[in-house]
């Protein structure tokens, strides 16, 4: 009798609205940005992207800190000051990361993983906030070291959610065309 194949699990993609109101506490910044994760916890890596502009000053670091509660301070869990290649010391930029393989030391932060207790548990502990809403991508600048604009990252909406949401609008559209009408 052959067994079945395993079952592949879809990459996950979680995004961010950066701003300063989202910093804790909130920062007077008008700097704006996006980042979105895409993270496969079968393959074990994780792809960054981000687009900012607006800062007040020279961005230092942009990385993702993990594992608190929306609305908390968390430790940085990932590469410090920033990931590899991210733009620094510009007040806007666009980064598109290669595949990070979250088996290697190379995506951390060293005192995360001693936090953790090991790469393993350093990359469980990351995939277990970034699906549980509990970690936040954050660019630090000159001006605001502490952070200057973070977004929570959130799953990203499913295409077939975005057509719903999309058919639910046109519904009420219609309906409230309708009432008019009337």
């Amino acid at each position: 009798m052959a067994q079945a194949a395993p079952a592949a699990a879809t990459p996950m993609t979680f995004t961010a609205n950066l701003s300063g109101a989202n910093e804790i506490p909130p920062t007077s910044s008008t700097g704006t940005g996006f980042a979105s994760v895409v993270l496969d916890p079968m393959a074990q890596t994780l792809q960054v992207n981000a687009t900012f502009s607006g800062l007040t000053s020279n961005d230092v670091a942009a990385h993702i800190h993990c594992c608190a509660p929306l609305g908390t301070n968390a430790g940085v869990a990932t590469t410090v000051p920033a990931f590899p290649g991210f733009p620094l010391m510009v007040t806007s930029g666009i980064y598109s990361s290669a595949v990070f393989d979250l088996t290697q030391a190379l995506i951390y932060n060293p005192a995360f993983v001693t936090l953790e207790g090991g790469i393993p548990q350093a990359e469980a502990a990351l995939i277990t906030g970034i699906e549980n809403g509990q970690t936040y991508f954050n660019i630090h600048t000159v001006n605001f070291g502490g952070g200057e604009i973070r977004g929570q990252l959130e799953p990203a909406p499913e295409p077939a959610s975005l057509a719903l949401l999309g058919s639910a609008v046109l519904g009420f559209a219609m309906v409230r065309r309708r009432r008019r009408a009337l």
